[in-house]
């Protein structure tokens, strides 16, 4: 019990205004927005779909802030995610979604030994430029074969979209696992192309969503970008 209140203390410390109410307002838009305007009214599991932009929209905030709750959020909307990927037929988004479940139990363990003790969230670094090079050409061979293979074998709505979406996401959890930076690029990328799958699906509360993915992706990557520097400038200072 006493680990639980540490943990529920380090999760309320360092946060912003800002941090706050975008959150706050972000839940709350999308989750009305969600209500009005049903893509399907006729689905009665619909709150399904509410509850899992609610819950992925916390996940993404919390994990921006780099929190170790932000898993939590995670694992629940992974869970809900799996079963509004197949009802949409994106295939390789639900192959993905799986491996995103696994990941929400490696990345909470990894993180939890990994916690900045001053600002009581995660330490953020930088990429070396062959890993870069390396997560790249792993995308980029992955897209082109994995999307070839959804476009003979499957009835995918969108095969290379959904597959450049697969690949990525696989290579951004790892990313995010080993708390690099460059994470926040490729999660921008993977919102794009989210975007463009849902809208052509008809699903309106997924669409947006990634749209607010997005904005937080791209606030989120200017803030890990900076810590990363401070971070690389000390891990240089100490190696030498």
């Amino acid at each position: 019990m006493q680990k639980f209140k540490d943990l529920l203390k380090d999760e309320l410390r360092g946060w912003k205004p800002f941090d706050i109410i975008w959150l706050v307002t972000v839940s709350v838009i999308i989750t009305v927005m969600s209500i009005l305007f049903k893509y399907d009214k006729a689905d009665q599991f619909y709150w399904i779909h509410i509850v899992a932009v609610a819950c992925g929209i916390i996940n993404v905030v919390l994990g921006g802030k780099g929190k170790l709750s932000n898993y939590l959020f995670g694992f629940i909307h992974c869970c809900l995610m799996i079963y509004i990927t197949l009802i949409s037929r994106l295939y390789a988004d639900f192959g993905v979604t799986v491996y995103n479940f696994v990941m929400q139990f490696v990345g909470f363990f990894t993180w939890a030994k990994n916690m900045n003790k001053e600002t009581h969230e995660v330490m953020k670094v930088h990429m070396s430029n062959r890993a870069r090079l390396l997560s790249l050409a792993i995308i980029a061979v992955g897209t082109v074969g994995f999307g070839l293979l959804m476009q003979h074998f499957t009835n995918d709505l969108a095969p290379f979209a959904d597959s450049a979406k697969a690949v990525m996401q696989v290579v951004a959890m790892i990313l995010m696992v080993r708390m690099f930076s460059e994470q926040w690029w490729l999660w921008i990328a993977i919102n794009c192309v989210s975007i463009f799958m849902y809208i052509k699906a008809g699903n309106f509360p997924i669409t947006m969503m990634y749209v607010v993915y997005l904005v937080n992706s791209i606030i989120m990557c200017v803030r890990w970008e900076k810590e990363a520097i401070k971070n690389d400038k000390v891990q240089s200072i100490k190696m030498n």
